[in-house]
């Protein structure tokens, strides 16, 4: 599963189409306190300006976000990896969007 979106502007001054994003790492993190969740999910998603990258291949964006395990536990999805996707793919920066 991937994301694919067109990207207006990028780290590199030019737009790219297309971009193609993967989660790279989703971990859950258990907070001492409850401020808002007690387990938060890191999740860093790598764009990139090709649908085949190879380990040789350098991203043109790379997003990270926390997300109280709570959010992403309510998307629609058959595992949590699933869920995880659904959960960007619902994020302003990814709008229009789509599942690839």
């Amino acid at each position: 599963m991937a994301i694919k979106i067109d990207l207006a502007n990028s780290q590199y001054g030019i737009p790219f189409s297309g971009v193609y994003f993967r989660i790279a790492t989703a971990s859950i993190n258990r907070q001492r306190s409850e401020i808002e969740s007690k387990f938060i999910i890191t999740v860093d998603v790598v764009g990139y300006g090709t649908t085949t990258p190879g380990d040789d291949t350098r991203e043109v964006d790379f997003r990270r976000y926390h997300i109280p395990l709570f959010e992403v536990e309510a998307k629609m999805g058959v595992n949590f990896l699933e869920k995880c996707y659904a959960w960007v793919m619902s994020q302003p920066d990814m709008a229009g969007s789509i599942a690839v």
